[in-house]
């Protein structure tokens, strides 16, 4: 199930990103901050009753840009993340947006195979744009 984030998932949310050591973190008040809607969101994928994963999304129409998307580790590759982007790409096209740009680490082999089977293409690269030296994909995708 894929849902509005709620204050009280927070924890929860913070403890999936600590699951990722060289993922850049999200603090507790950016995290209420998106949560509190304007231009960015942020739902939750729960499973067992827990956050399993959870994605943001900032809207500017015509355009979004998908600015986080985590999995719990122990539930990746099995359809979770592509369940989040769907959720990110329904509520890009409601708001009126056309298309969906999002960055990435080039080492990130995983979650860049999951962003081309979805559609997205490279479309630029910011080099060592990451605290680890990794440059920075740039990706976009144009909603149907």
């Amino acid at each position: 199930m894929i849902r509005d984030a709620r204050p009280g998932d927070i924890d929860g949310l913070l403890a999936l990103q600590a699951a990722w050591p060289g993922l850049p973190k999200w603090s507790r008040t950016h995290l209420v901050e998106t949560m509190s809607g304007g231009r960015e969101r942020l739902w939750v994928a729960e499973e067992d009753g827990q956050a399993a994963g959870f994605g943001a999304l900032r809207v500017v129409p015509p355009e979004a840009e998908i600015t986080l998307v985590v999995v719990e580790p122990g539930r990746v590759r099995r359809g979770l993340g592509r369940a989040i982007l769907s959720r990110l790409h329904e509520a890009a096209r409601e708001a009126g947006c056309s298309l969906v740009g999002l960055e990435v680490s080039a080492t990130n082999r995983s979650a860049i195979a999951l962003y081309e089977s979805a559609g997205y293409r490279v479309v630029g690269r910011r080099p060592k744009y990451y605290h680890d030296g990794s440059d920075a994909l740039l990706m976009s995708l144009r909603l149907a």
